[in-house]
């Protein structure tokens, strides 16, 4: 323990330059935020998006649902099709999402414990953005209106109801809809930039590492029995405080401002620790594995550039793009954006992925170093 305090000071020392600079851009993290809440007026314009709605209820309730969607979210519910060839007509973007009504979902808001409704869409974050936000408007009305209805099916189909002009359709709960879907796309917009000045900052990193190598620290550090690990550990706690300082602003401020928020914030959250880890740790990789500064360099812009590009991180990539898309998915930057974007159905198998990386990375890290040493 001793060891890995000393190589944290050490290395927390030398990256002074990049702490500030970290600093510098999580603030500019912040900054893009607010342009990036325009990029959410390109889905919601007056065209209406046409959806298919699976009704397994076929309640009175789910047919408040649609009239909702068809009537007062301006969406157009495809139902010309057979259920079965709904998943043709998404992946040729006939239909831009498809609704499923649970069975029992009326009498599961009746009971207080209310099934969900489900959302497919394609890897689209404008569509995923666009209907999440809506159907979370809908279940929030239904939570709220399942507790004032006390299990009376009259009452709670009067709350719902879209004709009586109940909570559901007032202009309050659709500015509030829209305002998450504004929050949520200037995140999207900030994060992806953020993904590539994490990978910038990591180049001090990486130099430090490298530092470590031309001046013989090596060998000193084998001297006093630092093992490999403790070297990486240590090393990359310094490492990890300046790519925090670049993930964590923007998150932290849409808290502290009371921003709507629709993401779940705990799984952002551990997502953006994770992916400052990952750079960090693939920031001493490549200083371990490479002996030449313009090496890194070129090496470094690479990463930063066409991995944020290819994962995704600037715009979303299409199921359409064919193998193009399978190339995305091997990038980090693709199971983060998936995450803070919304478009991901079950956040827990990203969060996975990413804890995956940087478990491979450290691994890999403390293997080259402790060959290095030898």
């Amino acid at each position: 323990m001793n060891n890995i305090v000393k190589i944290f000071c050490g290395t927390l020392r030398r990256l002074k330059i990049a702490i500030i600079l970290a600093l510098i851009c999580g603030i500019a993290g912040v900054a893009l935020y607010f342009p990036g809440r325009g990029t959410a007026d390109v889905f919601m314009a007056d065209e209406k998006i046409d959806i298919a709605v699976i009704d397994n209820d076929k309640s009175e309730l789910s047919e408040r649902i649609k009239n909702y969607f068809g009537n007062k979210v301006n969406m157009n519910i495809v139902d010309e099709a057979k259920a079965e060839k709904y998943n043709d007509m998404l992946i040729n973007t006939d239909i831009s999402a498809i609704i499923e009504i649970p069975e029992g979902f009326q009498q599961s808001v009746l009971d207080g414990n209310i099934k969900k409704i489900i959302s497919t869409t394609l890897d689209d974050y404008e569509n995923a953005a666009y209907v999440s936000v809506y159907i979370d408007g809908f279940m929030r009305s239904a939570e709220t209106a399942s507790i004032a209805a006390k299990g009376d099916k009259d009452t709670l189909l009067k709350i719902l109801s879209t004709e009586d002009g109940a909570e559901l359709t007032t202009e309050s709960a659709v500015v509030s809809s829209r305002e998450a879907l504004y929050v949520q796309a200037g995140y999207y917009f900030s994060s992806g930039f953020l993904t590539m000045l994490v990978y910038g900052v990591g180049i001090f990193v990486t130099l430090a590492v490298m530092d470590d190598k031309s001046y013989g620290t090596y060998n000193r550090m084998r001297a006093s029995s630092v093992t490999g690990m403790q070297y990486i550990i240590g090393t990359s706690m310094a490492s990890s405080i300046s790519s925090l300082l670049v993930m964590l602003p923007v998150l932290l401020f849409l808290i502290i401002s009371g921003a709507e928020i629709t993401f779940s914030i705990p799984y952002v959250l551990i997502a953006n620790v994770l992916f400052a880890l990952i750079s960090t740790a693939l920031a001493i990789f490549i200083a371990l594995l490479v002996n030449e500064k313009s090496t890194i360099f070129m090496l470094s812009g690479c990463i930063a550039g066409l991995g944020s590009i290819l994962g995704g991180a600037f715009f979303p990539i299409m199921e359409s793009a064919g193998p193009l898309k399978y190339l995305s998915m091997l990038m980090p930057q693709f199971w983060f954006t998936d995450l803070v974007g919304g478009s991901t159905a079950n956040p827990l198998i990203n969060i996975t992925i990413l804890a995956l990386y940087t478990a491979l990375l450290f691994l890999a890290s403390a293997v080259v170093f402790s060959k290095r040493a030898k």
